[in-house]
């Protein structure tokens, strides 16, 4: 049961991710048009770590916590399915998962709002009564999140 939980809580950790990449792709794409980003960014690394544009987009230390939270996500990943099975790992994991879960949520939960301001625009909601409703959604899941992990990972694990 620990094993199938904590796959769970590093998927919610990469979707948390999801968010902090969100917040640099809006950064960049303030600065940098969308053809400028796709003519540079060709390959899969680059689009993930906007490495060529990102002096043009002024990222600066957001580039590297963006660099080291992929390797350190990859790496708890890549841990937890190698060795998620001994015993004697569990409390490692859990306390690392804990520490990404709680600090991706956190900046997940102050992010959310901006992040459904930008879906709104894309898919064209212009109600501000809509746009509110889905701000407040998207901020209430994100801590519902974190709340049911540490719920499970700490009581009930």
């Amino acid at each position: 049961m620990f094993y199938l939980g904590e796959i769970a809580a590093l998927l919610i950790c990469w979707l948390f991710y999801c968010e902090y990449y969100w917040m640099l792709e809006r950064r960049v794409l303030k600065v940098c048009s969308r053809q400028f980003v796709e003519q540079k960014c060709v390959r899969a690394v680059d689009r993930l770590f906007f490495t060529p544009v990102s002096g043009k987009a002024h990222l600066g230390t957001l580039y590297y916590f963006n660099r080291l939270l992929v390797y350190c996500l990859t790496a708890l990943t890549f841990f937890h399915l190698a060795f998620g099975w001994a015993e004697l790992t569990h409390g490692v994991i859990r306390m690392l998962t804990t520490f990404f879960v709680v600090s991706l949520g956190t900046f997940a939960a102050i992010q959310s709002p901006k992040s459904a301001e930008y879906i709104c625009a894309n898919i064209n909601i212009t109600s501000g009564r809509n746009i509110r409703l889905i701000r407040i959604l998207s901020f209430v899941s994100v801590m519902i999140l974190i709340v049911t992990y540490l719920y499970f990972a700490w009581v009930y694990l």
